[in-house]
């Protein structure tokens, strides 16, 4: 999820129960949230003129009257079966009218990011009933910005680490900063967001009775010493390296999920997510695609970090929202493996997308970042026995998509930097929390 917040120093004393303890008092610290979207009333009748009284013959008032809320009407009903067309969504999304038994209220945590963006456009197409909870450090509004008419979506603006509450059936927690430069430039914060996030929003699962699932991430097998790798692999994760901040919150996070289930009998999914890519993707995000695409399409140098030869498994990010929304609406409780096994070397990868994108760029190497893993590869038998699941879409096929996009990107922006310390800065200029 980032509004402007004060800069976090990690050392400031936490109450006792912070977290959303359904047998706790409301306190004072609660404040009311920004809510941007209709959570309950779906038509907005503020500006329609006053009727005339019995007293009053005005029919042209009278009129003025009926045809307003004619209008109204219409609009919203318009609004009410599909997105409205952007230039980050052009394509109109429909939704279905479900009755009330079918229709589900449902909580997307980070949904104004890369992935939880494509997660709502999945739940809007399907009928349900969509809040979607982010502070924008990550998040961008234009990922959102189609539904936020509509009357089944709702945007919370909150930082996950603070106590919200809400009536939803189900909770999908994405919340938290996915790429090296945006969770190494706060660590403190990314461990809190991973904990005390996660801790918050298994709190209200707990008291509305909902469903939660939690993205946890590849990166809890660390640098893997077991190829491909299974749900049962326990991980090699360096615990203080830089990268342990994101690894070791996400380690925590599925402890967090077991912990509240085996004492609390509830109803949790945990989906461990391999390379993704695809549209939204954020342009300083940092990792192979977006930085490769992104120089590629400039003709600047293509860098690698080492000598290319680790591996990595890339899918597109339609499968994954499609993987998630399997497992969340599934029987099966445990970890579940969703990516790509197709495996490519990151030097072929690059070479990949240079000839996609007839690119002039020469491909440097730099120096291996610390605990760069090796190799990445996920074993999804279990996604495929248990939730009949498995990546259709070509890497080819996604990566003409992403191409398509971060083209875009770049002409609405002149040049982008997609690596290095300015990367990492928050893109309002501030010191931000996320």
């Amino acid at each position: 999820g980032g509004e402007e917040v004060e800069e976090d120093t990690g050392g400031e004393e936490v109450e006792e129960t912070p977290y959303n303890d359904p047998n706790a008092e409301d306190d004072d610290r609660e404040k009311e949230k920004e809510v941007q979207g209709p959570l309950t009333d779906h038509v907005d009748v503020h500006n329609i003129p006053p009727l005339p009284n019995d007293n009053d013959h005005d029919h042209e008032q009278e009129e003025e009257h009926k045809n307003k809320l004619s209008n109204i009407v219409s609009d919203h009903g318009l609004l009410s079966t599909q997105s409205v067309p952007t230039t980050t969504t052009p394509k109109v999304l429909y939704t279905p009218l479900l009755p009330d038994s079918r229709r589900l209220k449902i909580i997307v945590t980070g949904g104004a990011g890369f992935v939880g963006s494509h997660l709502v456009d999945k739940l809007m197409t399907q009928g349900h009933e969509v809040i979607v909870i982010d502070n924008f450090f990550t998040g961008a509004m234009k990922n959102i910005e189609h539904w936020m008419r509509h009357p089944n979506f709702s945007l919370v603006v909150h930082d996950v680490t603070q106590p919200i509450r809400l009536e939803v059936d189900q909770i999908y927690h994405l919340a938290c900063p996915a790429s090296p430069p945006h969770y190494q430039y706060n660590p403190v914060k990314t461990i809190k967001t991973s904990t005390m996030g996660t801790l918050n929003m298994l709190g209200l699962a707990k008291r509305v009775k909902a469903r939660m699932l939690l993205t946890s991430t590849s990166e809890v097998y660390g640098d893997p010493e077991v190829h491909p790798q299974p749900e049962t692999y326990w991980g090699n994760v360096n615990t203080i390296g830089p990268r342990s901040c994101y690894d070791e919150g996400k380690r925590v996070a599925e402890t967090m999920m077991y912990s509240y289930r085996n004492q609390n009998n509830m109803d949790v999914r945990v989906a461990r997510i391999f390379n993704t890519f695809g549209p939204r993707m954020h342009p300083n995000d940092g990792r192979v695609v977006s930085n490769f695409i992104i120089q590629a399409l400039q003709n600047k140098p293509m860098t690698i970090y080492g000598d290319g030869s680790q591996t990595r498994s890339f899918q597109y990010v339609t499968d994954l929202v499609d993987g998630l929304y399997a497992l969340m609406n599934g029987t099966y409780d445990q970890p579940v493996n969703l990516g790509n096994p197709e495996e490519y070397s990151v030097k072929d990868f690059a070479e990949y997308i240079h000839d996609m994108t007839s690119s002039k760029s020469e491909i440097t190497f730099l120096e291996k970042s610390q605990d760069d893993p090796s190799q990445r590869k996920p074993d999804i038998a279990v996604a495929m026995r248990e939730l009949d699941w498995e990546p259709k879409v070509t890497v080819k096929d996604g990566l003409k998509q992403a191409i398509a996009y971060f083209s875009n990107v770049l002409e609405e922006a002149g040049e982008i930097i997609p690596t290095g310390p300015g990367a990492a800065k928050p893109r309002h200029g501030g010191q931000e929390d996320y």
